[in-house]
């Protein structure tokens, strides 16, 4: 049995007793059901209605369901047997009678057998309700009204009989109601257990609802900017146990009250929601429909886990099945990491930088593919990938949710809702793993990546003199060079101003503010007054190398790299505590540093002058045992071109043309190393990846462990 129903709640509804929802939220079965054609007033079209028979296993009373309840008739999810709580209805007398009206309900099961031997009230008139309230009263009037049209007994008979077989009405048999029944009260609306429905069954028409799905997936938190007003979401991705997906998303209020809630991995009842239609171009996961919480709804963590709800599920394609997809699809892989690159740093069109990570991965199909990780993924995932490659090993990566792209070749992409799995332990990664060990180590290899791009942009290095003799920064767009200089002179009148909190999507405003002099500030931009501003530095450096000066703007974050700590505190520092001499001590340990300055060139326009302006995008205090060990790699790439350009020329030409993989190329001649040796680039060379220093594969020069635990004065002395 799906519910107990609530046991004397038709006597209650027939009594007057109970009028609607606000008294009472029962739990009744259907136990007949019957459209009929309502007419409407002064119109010639009817609307289609549903009667029903509702028991409380003990008496049954007929009621009308509302024309928004017509769906869930033909659908199949109320029929006869159908177990509802009537969460909004009332009691009305219509032509001498009581009868049910449900405007809302809650479907608690679909189907079950009829409970109990309920009978059929009837009530001549509202009067009669207070008489029948026994049994006994029941069977009294059946046959008083039985008898009504004529004198012959057993015709009255014959008539009882054939009212008794009418639409709403059992037999006149005495009623026995069942000991589970008896002095049961009616159950409180939270007390009962949740109909919890599949994925797959939602739908826009239904009113009420609960799922039970892990949490496979969580978005990050983001901000937006509209004509409208500015907002923020979130979203996050759910499976049941029937292997359906679906995606939820949250804004604003929402956001604040199930951001902290939803953990990827844990189990949660979710209940009330919109269901829209699912935008394609942000959500992959294979569902018509999304879900959107709102002030109803209800998030509540199952403590308990359910074995019955798989952890996730994938997709799984063949790289060469890649090749044929379109740009934009999502799609499941699994293979081994050939090699992989150094985290490198892009240039958005905002300004901020974001990290890039690329690596090869090959499946039993034979080819490979570049996956390029983005952000979090690079220090996460990525990170482990480093450590296991540059051992040596080859790790079994699966992929979930990454993104197609052409740019020279089929490359995948990791997006917001991607997952890496690194060593998983699935079916499929054990059949790739013995794949490679068996046969996969030695078998050919073609990517259908043609170039493989590695780190992404990769900012040339350059010295400061070169910045005039080349004329950076004069093209359309902006040049991104690479210098070691030393900060030979600071301005320090100016090394900051004052600018607006004020949060603008994401970002704060941070355009300049001005002193109104009652304690508050004003932005222009915003048109608003704050009470607090904030500090943000504009440092104007000069640097120096050893081919020459150059002036350098850096604001706010390569401004806290530079002088170690924020422009407010140092602004305070200065002018609120007046200490000199440690403001001074501050600006002497910050010049005279060497660091590796990441600059932006670009040719502005001053008045009618034109200038090349060079900005400060980051700064890294030099870790001299990298930077030797980077000019190195250099050196040995620039004497192996310098020496044996036919075979570099060769090798380069036969990859590009898609053929690199499988080019058989001499390791050594004229008794020096191949270029992929000594090289940073990490294509693969017949599948694997070969170290011209300890001669294994699986990592290149720069990441070689052998060379890398070589003492520092050898090293030195080599250099």
């Amino acid at each position: 049995m799906a519910a107990n129903l609530t046991a004397g709640a038709i006597a209650k509804m027939l009594s007057g007793e109970v009028t609607g929802e606000k008294e009472m939220t029962p739990i009744l079965q259907v136990t007949e059901i019957k459209m009929i054609q309502q007419a409407r007033r002064n119109q010639e079209l009817s609307v289609e209605r549903y009667k029903v028979a509702l028991s409380d296993g003990i008496q049954s009373q007929e009621g009308m369901l509302s024309a928004a309840s017509n769906a869930l008739v033909k659908q199949g999810s109320i029929q006869i047997g159908s177990i509802l709580r009537l969460t909004g209805f009332n009691c009305s007398p219509v032509r001498n009678r009581r009868i049910v009206i449900v405007n809302e309900q809650e479907i608690i099961a679909e189907k079950c057998n009829i409970i109990g031997n309920p009978l059929q009230m009837l009530t001549p008139n509202a009067q009669s309700n207070s008489v029948a309230s026994s049994p006994q009263a029941q069977v009294l009037q059946r046959q008083a009204f039985g008898t009504s049209t004529g004198s012959n007994q057993q015709q009255g008979t014959r008539t009882d009989s054939r009212q008794e077989q009418t639409y709403y009405s059992r037999p006149p048999v005495q009623p026995q109601p069942p000991s589970m029944y008896a002095n049961r009260s009616p159950v409180a609306r939270n007390q009962a257990t949740p109909m919890i429905i599949p994925i797959a069954a939602l739908n826009p028409y239904q009113g009420r609802w609960t799922i039970k799905a892990r949490v496979t997936s969580k978005g990050e938190l983001k901000h937006y900017n509209k004509t409208h007003g500015d907002g923020k979401l979130f979203s996050f991705d759910l499976l049941d146990a029937d292997g359906w997906e679906i995606r939820v998303t949250c804004f604003n209020e929402m956001v604040d009250k199930f951001f902290d809630v939803i953990v990827v991995g844990n189990v949660y009842l979710i209940s009330k929601g919109t269901l829209k239609p699912a935008q394609k171009e942000y959500n992959h996961l294979p569902n018509d429909y999304e879900l959107r919480l709102e002030n109803g709804s209800t998030v509540e963590q199952c403590y308990e886990d359910d074995a019955a709800i798989p952890r996730n599920r994938f997709r799984f394609r063949y790289i060469s099945d890649v090749e044929n997809m379109e740009s934009n699809s999502i799609v499941d892989l699994i293979g081994i990491v050939l090699s992989i690159c150094p985290t490198g740093l892009i240039m958005r069109k905002s300004g901020t930088e974001v990290q890039k990570k690329a690596l090869q991965l090959m499946d039993i199909s034979g080819r490979s593919v570049e996956v390029t990780m983005w952000g979090n993924f690079c220090n996460a995932e990525g990170q482990i990938l480093q450590s296991l490659c540059d051992s040596g090993a080859f790790p079994v990566l699966a992929v979930k949710a990454g993104r197609i792209s052409e740019f020279n070749g089929k490359q995948v992409s990791t997006i917001g809702s991607s997952q890496l799995y690194v060593e998983p332990d699935f079916p499929e990664a054990r059949e790739v793993r013995e794949w490679y060990e068996r046969e996969g180590r030695n078998a050919p290899c073609i990517s259908i990546s043609r170039v493989y791009t590695g780190a992404g942009r990769q900012d040339v290095r350059k010295v400061i003199t070169q910045i005039k003799e080349e004329n950076l920064g004069t093209s359309e767009k902006p040049d991104w060079i690479t210098v070691t200089a030393t900060i030979s002179f600071m301005k320090v009148d100016n090394f900051c101003y004052t600018a607006c909190p004020i949060m603008n999507g994401d970002r704060p405003c941070s355009k300049k503010v001005t002193n109104n002099g009652d304690g508050t500030w004003r932005c222009e931009r915003c048109d608003k007054c704050v009470d607090e501003c904030d500090y943000r530095y504009i440092l104007q450096l000069q640097l120096q190398d050893h081919t020459g000066v150059t002036w350098a703007t850096a604001f706010q974050e390569a401004g806290e790299e530079i002088m170690g700590m924020p422009a407010k505190d140092l602004y305070y520092l200065k002018y609120e505590e007046q200490d000199e001499e440690k403001f001074e001590d501050i600006i002497r340990k910050a010049g005279f540093t060497k660091y590796i300055f990441k600059l932006k060139i670009k040719e502005e326009t001053y008045g009618d002058e034109q200038r090349v302006k060079a900005t400060v995008v980051k700064a890294e205090k030099l870790d001299y045992s990298q930077d030797t060990r980077s000019l190195l790699e250099e050196i040995h790439k620039l004497r192996t071109e310098t020496m044996n350009p036919e075979s570099s020329n060769y090798r380069s030409s036969a990859y590009n043309s898609g053929m690199g993989t499988s080019v058989d190329v001499p390791r050594r001649e004229f008794g020096l190393p191949a270029a992929n040796q000594f090289s940073s680039d990490p294509r693969p060379l017949g599948g694997m990846i070969l170290c011209g220093a300890c001669g294994s594969n699986g990592h290149v020069f720069a990441n070689c462990p052998s060379f890398m635990s070589m003492p520092r004065q050898h090293v030195g002395s080599s250099y």
